[in-house]
């Protein structure tokens, strides 16, 4: 994210967080979103994670053929076994 957004939110009573709608909208977090949370510092990092479709939507970072693939899933199982 280019523009960093600061606001405050809330701690429930349960420990639930409460990020600020502008937070929730900034990131387009959705009720219902998964999250991954990491916390180093005193400071708490807050993730979205994309669901499977989503995933597969976006534009692959790489293009490799079958073959190339093959060939790095066995390396890497190799090193594994």
């Amino acid at each position: 994210m280019s523009n960093e957004i600061k606001a405050i939110g809330k701690i429930g009573r349960k420990g639930e967080l409460y990020p600020p709608k502008e937070i929730r909208e900034a990131v387009k977090l959705k009720p219902g979103d998964k999250v991954l949370y990491i916390a180093k510092q005193n400071k708490i990092e807050v993730i979205p994670l994309k669901t499977f479709k989503e995933a597969l939507e976006d534009k692959p970072l790489v293009k490799i053929s079958i073959n190339e693939f093959e060939e790095l899933t066995e390396e890497i199982t190799n090193k594994f076994v």
